[in-house]
């Protein structure tokens, strides 16, 4: 079911047919929205994730390209990735996209995406296994220049992609670690070493992201919505990238409190 009140919603802050967006989700920001409440009684809880994951689709079109984070840590835990199985770890709505028809995973074992539309499968694949290089997926998410839509969600516990910029600039406060890792793609079992830009645990400090947004909303390169009663906001990748490694040549503890 398409949440028509939602995709006008979508549609009015500028997102259109053809784009690419990747969505990091928290929907218990937006209850149950009233027209799925009987429905929601009838058929249980997925009818709100399907009515979300299609409005989203229907917004972009077939020519645009719905990507959701779907990390699991795998690596980290010293557990085998199974690509078509592990669990996503980051929301109930991206562990369920990926089990939907016609979206695919990509394999890696840590950050791993799902998607659907154009060219989903290929999007995916990756080149190496740098969990925030160019050639990662948030590489190709920054050179497409494709939309975050944090839905339900702000920026300080919602945009991994941060991780992303602080290793375009080789912040001072994380480090290359390298991780081995069995990946089982249901055909094949193999390793790979995995290139992780970890945080220094030997300093005291901690992330924090607050005044990024802030200021991405005072110079007006994000929007912020609501819908439901839940947050909505909205931002190209190349723009948030921008902001963060021109305030960090300002200031290397920008996004850190210690």
């Amino acid at each position: 079911m398409i949440l028509r009140e939602l995709g006008n919603i979508l549609s009015d802050v500028g997102l259109i047919n053809g784009d690419i967006i990747c969505v990091h989700s928290d929907i218990t920001s937006f209850g149950i929205p009233n027209i799925l409440k009987d429905k929601v009684r009838k058929y249980g809880f997925n009818i709100i994730l399907d009515s979300y994951i299609d409005t989203f689709k229907s917004v972009v079109g077939m020519e645009g390209l719905v990507l959701m984070p779907t990390f699991s840590y795998s690596a980290t835990k010293g557990e085998i990735f199974y690509v078509n199985e592990t669990k996503s770890d980051v929301g109930s709505m991206t562990d369920y996209f990926r089990t939907k028809k016609n979206v695919y995973r990509s394999h890696h074992p840590i950050f791993s995406f799902a998607a659907w539309g154009n060219n989903a499968e290929e999007y995916l694949h990756l080149c190496d296994y740098d969990c925030f290089g160019m050639k990662s997926i948030f590489g190709k998410i920054y050179d497409m220049n494709a939309k975050y839509v944090l839905f339900g969600l702000s920026i300080p516990n919602g945009l991994s992609a941060v991780y992303f910029s602080e290793q375009r600039v080789n912040a001072y406060y994380r480090y290359f670690k390298e991780i081995e890792s069995v990946i089982n793609d249901g055909h094949r079992e193999y390793k790979k070493k995995i290139k992780y830009f970890v945080r220094d645990k030997k300093l005291n400090y901690r992330d924090s992201w607050y005044n990024l947004e802030k200021k991405a909303l005072e110079q007006e390169i994000a929007i912020n919505t609501q819908y439901n009663g839940g947050k909505i906001f909205i931002i190209q990748s190349q723009r948030i990238d921008d902001l963060i490694i021109g305030e960090l040549k300002k200031n290397k503890d920008f996004l850190i409190v210690k």
